[in-house]
């Protein structure tokens, strides 16, 4: 006869094993996202639409979904000295390559000074240093080697409560969009860390956000739970973000602008403007189920879409 205590252990950590794997199981990975959201509902020839923020903005405004005023468009180097040109007299606004991705290569402008600019983050930038910018975006620098456009927009203004956030820096709030349902929100707070940046894996701040309600419910700051800005000090959770109505419907109304049934949008809260539309992601990250404490897969079951 076989001794019950000798398989007792063995049983215990089966048990045990079975739960983490039913706790888990909503959780999305990479590979799951993939296959299960990305490839089940983006065609792949569709990523240009969302990769690429001149064609997306021309798209989004053929709808009437708000974008932030565009100042110049460079097609190529040929371009550079005529939009350079316009930028001249001009302050305020923001550089950004067509195709470029985490932030590389975007310049928020300030003020101008008398040999050129002042960037957001008190940088001077000269006019030779711009011109050399410009033309570097139009190389392919920012984008993977292939050339590229450059877009002028003009500078988001933030709402009061997300510049009360962080006033050196712009938050967006992004909500991730599956066949025209929003399933999990999150606002990207800059730090001095993440360089003024909104970038999570450069180390902004990620707050989650009530779908229905639009309250921030919970922060964190590379994997640790926090109540409080770290520099600027700001209240963080238990915060109603302004205008959340019109997000939702902003978020949707970009979502239905491209034929892709998965994506997250990115948005930020004008002080004049009210919600615009920054861009588009066809291949939105995973760490917002960990800012949210909510995996993908509750999300997709709590809007009958699993």
């Amino acid at each position: 006869m076989s001794d019950p205590t000798t398989n007792a252990p063995r049983e215990h950590w089966w048990r045990r094993w079975q739960r983490a794997r039913e706790r888990l199981a909503p959780v999305f990975g990479m590979n799951r996202r993939n296959v299960e959201l990305v490839y089940a509902h983006n065609d792949r020839r569709h990523y240009p639409l969302a990769d690429d923020k001149i064609l997306c903005k021309e798209l989004l405004q053929r709808i009437g979904v708000p974008v932030a005023p565009t100042i110049a468009i460079g097609r190529g180097l040929f371009e550079v000295d005529a939009v350079l040109d316009i930028l001249r007299e001009r302050e305020g606004f923001v550089v950004k390559p067509a195709s470029g991705s985490g932030g590389d290569g975007i310049i928020v402008v300030g003020a101008r000074t008398d040999n050129g600019w002042r960037t957001a983050r008190g940088r001077d930038i000269a006019v030779h240093e711009m011109r050399q910018h410009l033309a570097n975006i139009t190389f392919g620098t920012f984008s993977k080697g292939l050339e590229d456009r450059l877009l002028i927009e003009e500078r988001i203004e933030p709402h009061p409560l997300y510049h009360a956030f962080w006033p050196d820096g712009v938050c967006d709030l992004r909500i991730i969009v599956l066949r025209g349902r929003p399933l999990l929100s999150m606002v990207r707070v800059p730090t001095r860390r993440s360089g003024g940046r909104a970038n999570l894996h450069q180390g902004g701040i990620g707050v989650a956000v009530d779908l229905h309600a639009g309250m921030t419910y919970r922060a964190l700051s590379r994997g640790e739970a926090i109540e409080l800005h770290p520099e600027s000090g700001e209240p963080l959770i238990g915060r109603r973000l302004p205008k959340w109505d019109a997000c939702i419907k902003v978020a949707l109304g970009a979502a239905s602008a491209v034929p892709l049934g998965y994506l997250g949008v990115d948005i930020c809260v004008d002080r004049r403007w009210g919600p615009v539309v920054l861009e588009i992601n066809a291949r939105p990250g995973l760490e917002i189920q960990n800012i949210c404490d909510r995996s993908l897969g509750e999300a997709l079951r709590r809007e009958g879409l699993s």
